[in-house]
């Protein structure tokens, strides 16, 4: 995987599937830790740091990554 091609592709999806700004940066963490871990196809991130990352409350946080579920843009497994 290429850190600037999914970035770009993002971006250019953002037309025709537009998402918040809280979506955006949530998208733009987690592809920032995918990077770190050489594209694991699954990896695991706590709400609080996504949160913490993004400053946002858990109302917005769980609000944007609905947004980007729905978009297709992340697979969201919660945890047991």
């Amino acid at each position: 995987m290429d850190y600037i091609k999914q970035l770009n592709e993002f971006y250019s999806t953002l037309d025709f599937r537009p998402v918040s700004s809280n979506a955006i940066a949530i998208y733009s963490y987690l592809l920032h830790i995918a990077s770190k871990l050489n594209w694991s196809y699954e990896f695991k991130v706590a709400n609080t740091t996504l949160m913490g990352k993004c400053n946002l409350n858990t109302s917005a946080l769980q609000r944007a990554r609905n947004e980007l579920i729905t978009n297709n843009y992340i697979r969201y497994k919660k945890r047991k």
